[in-house]
């Protein structure tokens, strides 16, 4: 009796336990539950694992929860995880979702301040799509930008460095009578500048006379 009473209790404390993720090998896990406690091999919970699924692996040393049905072990499913101080909580801010990445990397929203922040350090975003709108009134890029393919501007954009445009510029004035560009400053051709027909290169001259005199204005 003593022996079917302590195996009973011994079944009841397997049933929840507090452990730590001991190895990490592909979608299984083992955890550490006591100094000479550790599970087999065992899945952890996700939030989705059909069609559409989830994958976040947990970390070595990470504090979790395993549910063994009946209280045997080897059917345990590991319940990913609790705050604990080798992994304290990033965020004290109960205004803020965020996940933090072992490599400093930080994605995070704040719905008091309405702010959705991304820090990858040192790495790079990469978004595939047929097409990417954004309907921000204002769009700052503090880095250089290199397009590809075609850039058009529907109505106007603001570049604060260099730019160099090597498909060529096609500029339509978006009114009658308006202005297609407008340049302060000087502007250089390495080739020959055309207003109309008139070449500003090799246009000729007219009422040119030997001397001093100047010649009259070009002539188409």
């Amino acid at each position: 009796m003593n022996a079917d009473l302590s195996d009973l209790l011994r079944l009841l404390q397997n049933m929840i336990r507090l452990g730590t993720i001991a190895e990490v090998d592909g979608a299984k896990a083992r955890v550490q539950l006591g100094p000479k406690l550790t599970t087999e091999w065992l899945n952890w919970l996700t939030p989705r694992a059909g069609s559409t699924r989830c994958w976040s692996a947990p970390t070595v040393g990470e504090q979790v929860i395993v549910f063994s049905p009946g209280g045997d072990l080897t059917r345990g499913i590991i319940l990913p995880a609790l705050y604990s101080q080798a992994f304290d909580a990033p965020e004290l801010n109960q205004a803020i979702h965020t996940t933090h990445y072992p490599d400093g990397a930080v994605v995070q929203y704040d719905h008091a301040a309405h702010a959705l922040t991304s820090t990858l350090p040192g790495g790079t975003a990469t978004i595939t799509a047929d097409k990417v709108t954004s309907n921000a009134p204002s769009t700052i890029c503090t880095g250089d930008l290199t397009v590809m393919g075609n850039l058009l501007v529907k109505q106007s954009a603001t570049v604060n460095g260099a730019t160099a445009l090597n498909g060529g510029v096609n500029a339509k004035a978006g009114a009658a009578g308006s202005v297609a560009m407008a340049v302060q400053g000087t502007v250089k051709a390495s080739d020959d500048v055309l207003a109309g027909a008139i070449s500003l290169a090799k246009h000729p001259h007219s009422g040119v006379k030997a001397g001093g005199d100047q010649s009259g204005g070009p002539q188409a």
